[in-house]
């Protein structure tokens, strides 16, 4: 078998490869991807959390600010029945109407500051109920990885070793090459000659379509253990048989 139709087999393997590999790896970036939401929404419900007990504190030192208040205007109204001067009445009510006014103006921020729980406590319920379907995404996500690493398991085991095989009968230096445009064009490493017009001898490349010289459509054909490049990309190129055939074993 000549070098270009091992090279052209050696591709087809590695293509086997990535396919089933890309199954796999999409599967278990779809799975990472929902577990990063996840904890992204667990974070903020935690952070949200935080402020409840926080705000919730707030809310509670004003009731309870609200109750002293509460306890000192009855007191001082028993004392008002008690007192026996003008004077000592007149400074009760004083101070009773000075707490009042205070007792107004903690109830003010603390309808503000309740407001903010209850907007906090619809956050968390919010957050709690997005984390609960997320959490399902999640489970879904890892049964599919599950899934596709049975069903690919073995036939990725298998496309492993042909193309071990098929890398056997390449020199060093092309498979280096090869494995190295793999890298560079994510596994299309190898690209068709494609026929533009046979009559006036038109062909490009099948990897980025820039058009190539006859020159080179000969050499795939009367050298065929020989690794010819494409000028532009860099692909190592080859001709399919039907074409070949249509072309003519003198280069058309």
């Amino acid at each position: 078998m000549a070098l270009q139709d091992r090279i052209r087999d050696l591709s087809l393997a590695d293509q086997a490869v990535r396919g089933l590999s890309g199954r796999l790896e999409a599967n278990q970036r779809r799975q990472k991807s929902q577990q990063r939401k996840l904890d992204q929404l667990l974070n903020k419900a935690a952070e949200v959390s935080e402020q409840l007990k926080q705000q919730q504190a707030i809310v509670t030192t004003m009731e309870k600010q609200i109750g002293e208040i509460d306890l000192k205007v009855a007191k001082h109204r028993e004392q008002m029945n008690t007192v026996t001067s003008n004077k000592e009445y007149s400074a009760l009510l004083v101070e009773m109407n000075t707490l009042k006014v205070e007792k107004t103006k903690i109830e003010e921020k603390m309808l503000v500051e309740m407001e903010r729980l209850e907007e906090l406590k619809n956050q968390a319920a919010e957050l709690d109920e997005q984390s609960g379907n997320h959490k399902k995404l999640v489970q879904k996500a890892e049964a599919d990885v599950i899934e596709a690493r049975e069903e690919v398991g073995v036939k990725l085991d298998e496309a492993i070793a042909e193309r071990e095989k098929a890398t056997i009968d390449i020199p060093p230096d092309v498979l280096t090459m090869f494995e190295r445009l793999g890298e560079s064009y994510e596994g299309e490493a190898v690209a068709p000659i494609e026929e533009q017009d046979r009559r006036r001898r038109e062909y490009n490349c099948g990897g980025c379509f820039m058009s190539l010289p006859v020159e080179i459509i000969n050499g795939l054909i009367m050298r065929r253990d020989e690794v010819i490049t494409c000028p532009s990309c860099r692909r190592i190129l080859y001709i399919k048989q039907d074409l070949m055939q249509a072309i003519g074993a003198k280069g058309g």
